[in-house]
C-alpha cells in the first residue's frame, strides 16, 4: 500500500533590505503564508499591503521606519493571521474623510496582531474595520499635535469587532484616544490616554470590559454611550476639563473601583440605569457626580465622595435613594455621629440641596462652602421638608471611606503620560 505524504514548506525569514528584497513589498510579493519579514533598522519609504499571514517585524526600539510620505495609508491589511510588531510607522495621508490610517485592517484581516509599534503623524493611528479577534497591544500612538483636535483622526479606532483586545496602548494628541462602536464581547484594559477629546468613546457596544485604563488632561475620560452589559472598572479619569466619566444611556452595566479626581464633574449620569455604581472614588472635582435623568432603578453604594465642593448635582423630579439595607456611601461632608459604633451615621445624609445648585450655577459662591451662613441654611433645608428640593438621600452614610485612598489620588501625576 502506497502512502503518499503532502510535503509542508518551513515557514521563511525574509530580510529588508537585501539584495533579494530590496524593498518591503517585493518581500511580500516573494513570501508564503507564515513567513517572516524582518526589517533593518533605517527608513522604507512605502506603502504596503499585508495581503497574507506574514508577520512584519521591526528592530529592536523601533528602528524600523516605514513612511507613508504623507499619502494614504501606510500599512493596510486584508488577510488573516497577520502580524506588525516592533514597527515604527509614520506620515500617513491627511484625509479623514478617505480613512488615511498608520494601519488599517479590512474586515477579512481576522485574527491580527499588532504589538509594540509606534505611529506618529497619521490621520487615524489605527483602524479596524470589521475584523473579528484582534489583539491591539503595547503600541503609541501620537497624534497631530499643529491641527485643532477635532480636525485629527482617532487614535485606535474599532468598529463592528468582536473578541478583540485592546491592551496597554499609550495614545497623547489625538481626537478620541479609543474609539469602539458596533462592538461586543471585547476588553479594553490598562492602556493610558493623554491630552485627547474622550479618552475612550463609546458607541453602541454591548457585553464589553473597560478595565484598568486611565484618562489624563482631556476633555473627557470616558464617554460611554447607548451600550448594555457593560463591566467598568478599575479606571482613572485625572483632571479633564468636562466629565470625568459620562454614562449616556448605559444600561445593565457594573461600574466599579473607578477614580475621577480633578475632573469639573467626576461622573455625569444622564438617562442611565439598571446599573450598578460601587466602591468608586470621588475626589477633588468641581462636582462629585451630576444626575441629569433616570437613574431611579440604579444602585449606588459602597462610593467614596471626597471634597467635591458640590457633592451631587441633582436635577430628577423625585428623590433618589443611595443606600441599600446595610450601606450607603462615604460623604466627606456629612455631619453626622455614630452613637452604636457600627460605622453607619445615625443621621441621614441629603447628598443635594437647593444650595449646591446655586453654587453650580455660581461657582464663586464655592469660595463659602464651609461658612456658618451656608452651613446654616443647608442645614435648615434638612429639617424643615417645605423647603427641601428633590435628592438623593442616603440613609446609611459611612462614616469612614468604605476604601483605601487609591494611589492615583495621592500621586495623579504618575498616572498619566
Amino acid at each position: 500500500m502506497l502512502l503518499l505524504f503532502a510535503a509542508t514548506t518551513p515557514a521563511a525569514d525574509l530580510q529588508v533590505p537585501s539584495r533579494q528584497f530590496p524593498t518591503i513589498s517585493s518581500a511580500i510579493s516573494a513570501a508564503n503564508d507564515g513567513d517572516s519579514i524582518h526589517l533593518a533598522t533605517g527608513v522604507f519609504q512605502e506603502n504596503i499591503t499585508l495581503d497574507k499571514a506574514l508577520t512584519l517585524l521591526g528592530s529592536p526600539d523601533n528602528r524600523s521606519i516605514i513612511d507613508g510620505s504623507g499619502s494614504g495609508t501606510v500599512i493596510t491589511i486584508t488577510s488573516p493571521n497577520a502580524r506588525v510588531s516592533g514597527v515604527a510607522v509614520r506620515n500617513s495621508g491627511d484625509i479623514i474623510e478617505d480613512s488615511d490610517a498608520c494601519i488599517y485592517a479590512t474586515k477579512d484581516a481576522t485574527n491580527i496582531k499588532l504589538d509594540g509599534n509606534s505611529l506618529t503623524q497619521c490621520a487615524f493611528g489605527i483602524w479596524i474595520n470589521g475584523s473579528h479577534n484582534p489583539v491591539v497591544i503595547n503600541n503609541t500612538v501620537t497624534g497631530y499635535q499643529k491641527r485643532l483636535i477635532s480636525d485629527r483622526g482617532n487614535g485606535i479606532h474599532i468598529w463592528n469587532i468582536q473578541n478583540g483586545l485592546i491592551k496597554e496602548n499609550r495614545v497623547f494628541g489625538v481626537r478620541d484616544g479609543i474609539y469602539l462602536s458596533n462592538t461586543s464581547r471585547s476588553s479594553i484594559e490598562d492602556n493610558v490616554m493623554d491630552s485627547v477629546r474622550f479618552g475612550i468613546h463609546y458607541m453602541y457596544n454591548d457585553n464589553n470590559r473597560v478595565t484598568g485604563n486611565t484618562t489624563c488632561n482631556s476633555t473627557v475620560g470616558q464617554a460611554m454611550m447607548f451600550s448594555k452589559r457593560l463591566v467598568i472598572n478599575h479606571n482613572a479619569m485625572i483632571n479633564n476639563r468636562d466629565h470625568g466619566m459620562l454614562l449616556r444611556a448605559i444600561y445593565d452595566s457594573k461600574i466599579h473601583g473607578n477614580i475621577a479626581y480633578g475632573n469639573n464633574k467626576g461622573i455625569f449620569i444622564n438617562d442611565s440605569d439598571f446599573n450598578e455604581i460601587t466602591g468608586n472614588w470621588v475626589e477633588g472635582n468641581a462636582v462629585g457626580i451630576a444626575v441629569m435623568a433616570g437613574a431611579e432603578n440604579t444602585q449606588v453604594v459602597g462610593n467614596n465622595f471626597v471634597s467635591n465642593p458640590v457633592q451631587v448635582l441633582f436635577s430628577w423630579r423625585f428623590s433618589l435613594y443611595w443606600n441599600n439595607e446595610e450601606r450607603g456611601n462615604y460623604w466627606s461632608d456629612y455631619l453626622g455621629w455614630d452613637y452604636d459604633g457600627d460605622g453607619i451615621g445615625d443621621r441621614i445624609y441629603y447628598a443635594s440641596n437647593r444650595m449646591d445648585h446655586l453654587m453650580h450655577r455660581h461657582p464663586k459662591m464655592r469660595l463659602l462652602a464651609l461658612s456658618p451662613v451656608i452651613q446654616l441654611l443647608q442645614a435648615l433645608e434638612t429639617r424643615f421638608p417645605v423647603l427641601r428640593s428633590a435628592s438623593v438621600i442616603d440613609k446609611k452614610p459611612a462614616m469612614h471611606p468604605t476604601t483605601p485612598i487609591p494611589d492615583q489620588v495621592t500621586a495623579p501625576e504618575k498616572a498619566c503620560l
